[in-house]
């Protein structure tokens, strides 16, 4: 017995005085930013009306040292120079009014390979008062280099600085991220003047931005067929694909006793959407005309006439008139849980009309006094940032509740195309 503690005893020994050590690894030890471990150019892109936000950076070590590694960070201002000759750019140094980061001294202690975080805080956004003198000028973009040094590691010279690219946009910068997630409506699915604003519709729009991140096509159940937008199943749905169907195609789907115009359009190859870049997507229904529309970026891409003429109305709030659980209106599902929009949602909206394209094409990417058109019968912006609960901006009052969790992604700005093709 005492020969086998003396034995471990050794072992331990052993192992501890070369926990540490470097002589197992093929490369040196060196320190990194976290933030710049892919690319040294930093997106710190935020929403006309932010005040202030901030982003957290750490520094990172290729594998543990036996002593603490000390480092020091801090804007330089002479990198914005150097990093406009190499990008062949011209942009200013963020004047300082907007920024707060003093020099900040970090540790990575001895078998660790993280530090604690730092933050650099973008403040005085907005400037000051309702004219906001001395705020940021919108469409801007400013840089401002956070740059890592140390006394006593060796830095990877590529990931060394963070260069942050800084600018207050026009531009929608917030987005629900909706994998595997999709959004309820408990106000509509109880009889009430709530419910009553999506019931009895003699006319119908749909519309949303939304990035798709892939066209999932088998989970549990075997093969998956279905991207979900909006809407009720089997009764008025908007949805990217379906069976015999192209797969990343818009279809709208009218085929409850609503609307009763089937599905639309036909399957068609050359009217795909594509994984990687944002879409606003709309669908219009209108009773007088039995006009039928698909948009894909404010322009219509499918049309149809002498479609479906039901007179009983359009009924969206179903569950609140007692109807199934499936058959209730959604945001990013349908039906059951495995047809998920698997992408990105903002600005998707309800109408009991159907819009004018010209209404379509000028109004994609926000809505002026929303609360003002009793048409509008649902807003949600997807703008909150944070938390499960999307806010209805229509007059109505149908606040949304995520299933699980949102993950509100960064780095998000979504391109105005009908500002672009002015």
């Amino acid at each position: 017995m005492k020969r086998t503690i003396i034995i471990l005893t050794a072992i331990l020994a052993l192992f501890s005085c070369d926990r540490y050590s470097a002589d197992g690894y093929k490369f040196a030890n060196s320190a990194y930013l976290d933030v710049s471990s892919h690319s040294s150019t930093q997106t710190a892109t935020f929403g006309n009306n932010i005040p202030e936000f901030t982003k957290e950076l750490s520094v990172l070590l290729s594998y543990p040292s036996e002593t603490d590694a000390d480092f020091t960070m801090s804007v330089d201002e002479a990198l914005v120079g150097e990093y406009n000759a190499r990008y062949g750019t011209a942009y200013e140094m963020l004047p300082a009014k907007y920024y707060e980061f003093p020099s900040v001294d970090l540790k990575i202690e001895a078998g660790r390979t993280m530090s604690e975080s730092a933050s650099v805080r973008f403040k005085g956004l907005m400037g000051d008062g309702e004219e906001q003198t001395g705020a940021m000028e919108i469409d801007h973009t400013y840089l401002l280099p956070v740059k890592l040094s140390s006394a006593n590691m060796e830095l990877m010279q590529a990931a060394s600085v963070a260069y942050y690219l800084v600018r207050r946009s026009s531009a929608i910068t917030v987005a629900a991220q909706l994998t595997d997630n999709w959004i309820n409506f408990p106000t509509l699915d109880q009889p009430g003047p709530q419910s009553d604003a999506f019931n009895g519709l003699t006319g119908l729009t749909y519309e949303a931005l939304i990035f798709i991140d892939r066209f999932d096509l088998d989970n549990t159940f075997g093969t998956c067929n279905i991207s979900s937008v909006m809407g009720v199943e089997q009764y008025c749905l908007l949805r990217i694909g379906d069976a015999n169907f192209e797969r990343q195609q818009i279809q709208f789907d009218g085929s409850g006793g609503g609307t009763d115009f089937g599905k639309f359009p036909a399957s068609d190859a050359s009217k795909k959407l594509y994984e990687g870049r944002w879409y606003h997507v709309a669908a219009t229904y209108d009773y007088d005309s039995r006009t039928v529309r698909v948009y894909v970026d404010g322009r219509i891409q499918s049309e149809a006439t002498e479609m479906g003429g039901a007179t009983d109305g359009i009924n969206l709030a179903q569950r609140a008139q007692g109807a199934a659980e499936a058959y209730q209106f959604f945001i990013g599902k349908s039906y059951n849980d495995y047809r998920p929009l698997q992408g990105k949602i903002a600005e998707a909206r309800v109408w009991s009309v159907a819009r004018t394209p010209d209404q379509i094409w000028e109004n994609m990417y926000r809505i002026e006094n929303p609360q003002e058109d009793p048409t509008l019968i649902g807003y949600w912006k997807f703008n909150e940032g944070k938390g499960n609960v999307i806010k209805d901006h229509s007059q109505y009052g149908n606040d949304g509740v995520a299933e699980t969790d949102i993950i509100w992604p960064s780095g998000i700005e979504i391109p105005e195309i009908n500002k672009e093709e002015e």
